[in-house]
């Protein structure tokens, strides 16, 4: 059964709440891009790099599963790797392994799903601001790179056993995204020359893509801050935010 919702409805409500209940966290204000850079950026929530001190850079992308309730078909191996019913979503294999390397070097990455899928448990959620605290964060370096082949992410119907698949590899902890169960995020100094490196590796990774030498081209004439912000919402559809510690922690 597909979600009663899309991925980008999933996207712009989680990240809509996560910066109303995460306030005091968000290195900058959250606030809509023009239209012309949200055709680039493809996500919802801009911000601006501090000049000093530390913050904690996260990556997420979004996924929306579609939800197996009873044994038929193709499904019967993940339905009875869970005993019963769960949630699946596809993996990209070059977006899984950019995840992985943006977290082992850049920051964290993690995938972000919910463990629930009617557009009415969606609504309930969003006025009880519970969207976070109902979706899981997984991160991918707890299964590491994949290569070649089609290979799936399910869990239960709770967010129980998450699992890479063809050849079955359990993430070793689940993280939820509500305020009390963010993992631990690695420190990062924002610097120019970070936002340089960075815009510089995605500018690589993505001249070896097929048909993607005209953005290549384009954005080489763009600021590396520009750079990171397509490269990421465009080609890879993943969300950066910047995050501080609360005052005194």
């Amino acid at each position: 059964m597909h979600a009663g919702f899309s991925e980008r409805t999933f996207e712009f409500c989680f990240n809509a709440e996560f910066c109303q209940v995460n306030a005091a966290l968000l290195a900058t204000h959250p606030h809509i891009p023009s239209q012309n850079a949200e055709k680039d950026l493809g996500y919802d929530v801009e911000f601006e790099i501090m000049k000093g001190g530390f913050v904690k850079s996260l990556f997420l992308q979004h996924k929306v599963a579609a939800y197996a309730s009873a044994r038929a078909g193709r499904n019967a191996k993940f339905f009875d790797h869970h005993k019963g019913p769960y949630h699946r979503f596809p993996v990209d294999n070059d977006q899984h392994n950019t995840l992985c390397d943006l977290s082992a070097t850049k920051g964290d990455a993690f995938y972000c799903a919910p463990c629930f899928y009617g557009s009415k448990d969606l609504a309930a959620h969003w006025r009880a601001q519970s969207i976070g605290a109902n979706s899981l964060l997984l991160d991918p370096l707890q299964v590491g790179r994949v290569v070649g082949g089609k290979h799936n992410i399910t869990y239960g119907p709770n967010g129980e056993v998450p699992t890479l698949h063809s050849n079955p590899q359990r993430f070793e902890k689940v993280y939820r995204a509500g305020i009390d169960g963010l993992p631990p995020l690695k420190t990062r100094e924002i610097t120019v020359e970070y936002i340089a490196e960075l815009g510089s590796d995605l500018l690589h990774r993505i001249s070896n893509l097929p048909g993607r030498q005209a953005d290549v081209a384009e954005l080489r004439a763009r600021k590396p801050i520009e750079v990171a912000q397509v490269v990421l919402g465009r080609i890879y559809q993943v969300t950066w935010l910047l995050l501080r510690d609360r005052p005194g922690r």
